[in-house]
């Protein structure tokens, strides 16, 4: 199983809220959270992919990202998408839950 991860700025390991305006990256394989979330997963899957990016800059760009996130979904042939953890984050909730859209209602894959 193929999974794209999605995390913000400060999972992405690029700072806290000072960095909220990050634009979004792509990078091969897990990063941050997704490193043990790929060990998890043993043979049965693989973090290929996470997509980072910062909550300011993803509130104030989500229609805009919505053709890369796509984009990205079906170049790295994605079974699932995971997005978080967000918890009970503001701004990081609605992007996890935007991608999650995203990657349902658009690429047909679970998120």
């Amino acid at each position: 199983m193929k999974i794209v991860h999605y995390i913000n700025q400060f999972f992405g390991q690029i700072g806290a809220e000072s960095e909220a305006n990050f634009p979004l990256e792509v990078r091969k394989g897990p990063v941050g959270p997704g490193t043990l979330l790929n060990s998890l997963l043993c043979e049965n899957g693989e973090v290929v992919t996470t997509i980072v990016c910062g909550d300011n800059y993803f509130a104030e760009h989500t229609d805009e990202l919505t053709d890369t996130i796509i984009q990205v979904l079906k170049e790295n042939k994605a079974d699932i998408l995971v997005a978080g953890p967000a918890f009970t984050a503001g701004r990081y909730g609605l992007a996890c839950g935007n991608v999650c859209k995203i990657a349902h209602q658009r690429v047909g894959i679970p998120a």
